[in-house]
């Protein structure tokens, strides 16, 4: 987010501390590659930070957007794997049942 622009002459206002909850989504989503679950988490934690962000005018935008990208990642990941291994079990039962 780029903050408003400041008369010339005058040095831009320093943006506001950074975003607690963006560096959590961020934070859980990187343990979603060891723990899928917490990628959920990531995700939810990125949605509710750039809200905060955008109400507080506080830092940390891009922390919660790739929290929210690796989050997204790893979800669609984790659900392909799913439906991977379903495919292969239902192949190998589908395939003991005619032997």
């Amino acid at each position: 987010m780029t903050p408003a622009a400041s008369p010339p002459g005058q040095p831009t206002p320093p943006p506001g501390p950074t975003n607690t909850m963006a560096l959590a989504a961020f934070a859980l989503s990187v343990l979603g590659t060891f723990v899928p679950p917490a990628a959920l988490g990531g995700v939810v934690c990125g949605h509710l930070a750039r809200r905060q962000i955008r109400q507080k005018q506080e830092s940390g935008d891009s922390w919660a957007l790739a929290g929210l990208i690796l989050g997204y990642l790893l979800i669609l990941l984790s659900l392909a794997g799913l439906l991977l291994f379903g495919g292969f079990i239902v192949t190998m039962f589908g395939v003991m049942a005619f032997l």
